[in-house]
């Protein structure tokens, strides 16, 4: 729940309840008293988040979901709002305990990180979005979205006769050029054994893209560019293994691009369209 609700369902009492001279004050004194309840409500807010944050109870966070419904001319320049606030895996356990569920209904710690594997991906895939929607695209007033760009999340693309396919986490299009998003965490391995097929990575990844992109007669999936956008890359080692995992797929000619924002692989494209 937003900040707000919580301060004002749990924490703001009234102000005679504190203050018992609020009763017989009038005007500008129980203006005063009201902000002095309101400061003292914050102040007990803070203390007791801060409490079951620290004890892995809460988890927060400062973007509004709500934010992106509005109409364009209701919009702000900001885009994240107030703090939200959510159970954690561990305060979601507890609350399971108190309330008395039973054993086979709970989640299990598997499926709680999973969970909460895909709240982070969403939310991260989301200020992608936002990113690209405020930011970049707002550089061009002549650009319109569905008719200049689109982004389309979780959009699966074929091969010919559907023989196989890949899901990027989104597919982004500017113009005729269409940008196939993964968003990577740094959590699946650049490469695996070739012995398990079963198993995941980054290599195996692009091989697939390469296989859908051979098996097409479709020119715009075929000139496609795969985008690894890597957030939370503090060096470049991630983005330089990505790199030389496309060059091993594709060869020389990779149409692969990477960066740790939208707009670092769009500036790439720039330089990279020159070049072609």
């Amino acid at each position: 729940m937003p900040q707000q609700t919580l301060l004002s369902n749990y924490f703001l009492d009234t102000p005679e309840y504190h203050y018992p001279e609020y009763v017989s004050s009038t005007g500008q004194e129980r203006k005063e008293l009201e902000q002095k309840n309101e400061n003292r409500a914050i102040t007990r807010l803070r203390r007791t988040v801060k409490r079951f944050k620290d004890r892995g109870l809460l988890e927060y966070s400062t973007y509004d979901p709500n934010s992106s419904d509005k109409p364009s001319h209701r919009r702000t320049s900001k885009i994240l709002g107030e703090t939200w606030y959510y159970l954690s895996s561990r305060g979601l356990k507890i609350v399971e305990i108190k309330k008395g569920i039973l054993e086979e209904n709970r989640l299990s710690k598997n499926e709680l990180d999973m969970e909460r594997a895909k709240k982070d991906h969403f939310w991260e895939l989301g200020k992608v979005y936002l990113d690209l929607r405020y930011k970049w695209m707002n550089q061009d007033p002549d650009l319109k979205q569905y008719h200049d760009w689109d982004w389309y999340p979780s959009l699966s693309v074929y091969s010919d006769n559907d023989t196989i396919s890949i899901r990027p986490d989104a597919v982004l299009r500017i113009g005729q050029q269409v940008f196939f998003v993964e968003l990577d965490r740094s959590t699946e391995p650049i490469q695996r054994s070739p012995f398990h097929t079963d198993q995941v990575s980054i290599e195996k990844k692009l091989e697939r893209y390469r296989d859908v992109m051979k098996l097409t007669s479709n020119k715009i999936i075929r000139d496609g560019i795969i985008a690894f956008i890597v957030p939370n890359a503090i060096y470049n080692k991630r983005l330089t293994n990505i790199e030389n995992a496309a060059q091993t797929v594709f060869g020389i000619n990779s149409r692969v691009l990477t960066g740790r924002s939208i707009g670092d692989v769009i500036s790439a494209y720039s330089t990279f369209s020159t070049s072609q």
